[in-house]
């Protein structure tokens, strides 16, 4: 059972958004029906259990128009970067806009996107008890079962309510900063799961940990150990990992203030050095907004492109 909380009609926008409270999770005929497809996209706002987090979390789902349950549709994950959230693809950077023209164009296939809620996790399985490591901080790190949370409760949410084509070659994952370093490494420790990945200046860190507190910042959350790292980082299982079916994105600005573009340029190397299909696309601009809004449209070509 669904109950719609709020309806909104967006003026500036062609699709709509529904807030949705998943007492009881939706069946795929409750967004759309071959009778009744969407007349104009529609973003979902979700609310449900995580099993791996016992703790309720969010999501925010593009339905393309013309969506319903009759057609089968390859589904896009789009992770937000540190201190974001899941209205940053969607709502913030206007992926929803943009995936809306290069529909109307012919330019991508119709897809579903998600974009859910992350935290400051990185994705890992980092504890097997849910925490805020500092309550009260926008800045901190949050610890839990997040690769589980994702790859198991958020999959299966999605394909077991939503019209999918539910195989990994029409899932893809991508994610911006944090959120590239989440998909990296998901896609990367589960190429079972995704046939392409970007990573849209992603926090791959070399040596250098002066911008995230040194030593004892972010390093020894991502990696407290040697044996961590190297089944964490994805700059080392780039180098080991069966990515033979795998394509990559990857790009990054030239003014990033965290020099993410050594770590991406690093990743290009390894992943082709090996003949994993791998572009990077060095480009002008800083870690910002408004330097991943301008490339949009060349994200959701390369996810999506026909």
């Amino acid at each position: 059972m669904i109950v719609v909380l709020i309806f909104l009609s967006a003026c500036s926008t062609k699709h709509s958004i529904v807030d949705v409270q998943a007492s009881e999770q939706p069946s795929v005929s409750a967004t759309g029906s071959p009778s009744d497809p969407l007349e104009a996209s529609l973003i979902q706002k979700i609310k449900f259990k995580s099993a791996a987090l016992d703790r309720e979390m969010r999501m925010n789902v593009y339905l393309p128009k013309g969506y319903g349950s009759q057609e089968k549709y390859p589904v896009l994950y789009l992770i937000h970067g540190y201190t974001g959230d899941e209205n940053s693809w969607l709502d913030g950077l206007g992926v929803s806009a943009a995936a809306d023209k290069l529909i109307g164009e012919g330019k991508i296939a119709p897809l579903i996107i998600v974009s859910p809620e992350m935290d400051n996790s990185y994705g890992l399985n980092s504890a097997e008890e849910y925490s805020v490591s500092n309550p009260g901080d926008p800045t901190s790190t949050y610890n839990g079962r997040y690769e589980d949370y994702l790859t198991q409760d958020i999959l299966g949410y999605v394909d077991g309510h939503y019209s999918t084509l539910a195989s990994r070659e029409s899932r893809y994952i991508g994610g911006l900063s944090m959120g590239g370093f989440i998909s990296l490494y998901s896609a990367f420790s589960h190429p079972d799961l995704f046939s392409k990945v970007g990573g849209h200046s992603p926090a791959l860190f070399l040596d250098d940990w002066s911008t995230t507190r040194g030593e004892y910042g972010l390093k020894a959350f991502l990696y407290p150990s040697d044996a961590e790292r190297n089944s964490r980082d994805p700059l080392i299982l780039a180098e080991s990992a069966d990515l033979s079916k795998l394509k990559v994105y990857l790009d990054c600005g030239d003014q990033d203030g965290y020099k993410f573009y050594e770590g991406t340029e690093k990743l290009d190397r390894i992943l082709k050095s090996r003949g994993v299909s791998s572009e990077y696309h060095p480009n002008k601009g800083n870690h910002d907004d408004a330097y991943w809004k301008s490339h949009l449209e060349e994200y959701l070509i390369f996810y999506a492109g026909q």
